[in-house]
């Protein structure tokens, strides 16, 4: 048995492989499989959407020979991209500071009312 197969998968974790099975056409073992085979990414990213959106994911993955390698390091570089980004302040902040820190700004209506 291999080590990888001894991966305890939570409870969202097999409503993944369950979507597998559903959506795909996927034996159980197959599915299992291939949520652990990609098990770092799971964990990486899921949580958020429903398991099936993740099977969808999963299943086109390994149509498209993605590794979870190449997959996670994509995910890395976009969170060094976000570790850098200095937020709206760095942006041109004309809108931002006129709009939200300047003078309070007074509305066509307001304005026809005085």
């Amino acid at each position: 048995m291999r080590a990888k197969n001894q991966v305890r998968l939570s409870l969202y974790e097999r409503g993944i492989a369950q979507s597998l099975e559903d959506r795909y056409g996927y034996t159980a073992a197959d599915a299992r499989e291939l949520v652990v085979d990609y098990i770092a990414v799971v964990r990486k990213l899921a949580g958020y959407e429903q398991p099936a959106h993740y099977a969808d994911l999963l299943h086109r993955a390994r149509r498209m020979d993605q590794s979870p390698a190449k997959w996670l390091s994509h995910i890395q570089e976009v969170d060094k991209g976000e570790m850098i980004d200095t937020g709206i302040e760095a942006e041109d902040g004309s809108f931002y500071t006129n709009t939200f820190i300047g003078e309070r700004r007074t509305s066509s209506l307001e304005n026809e009312c005085k």
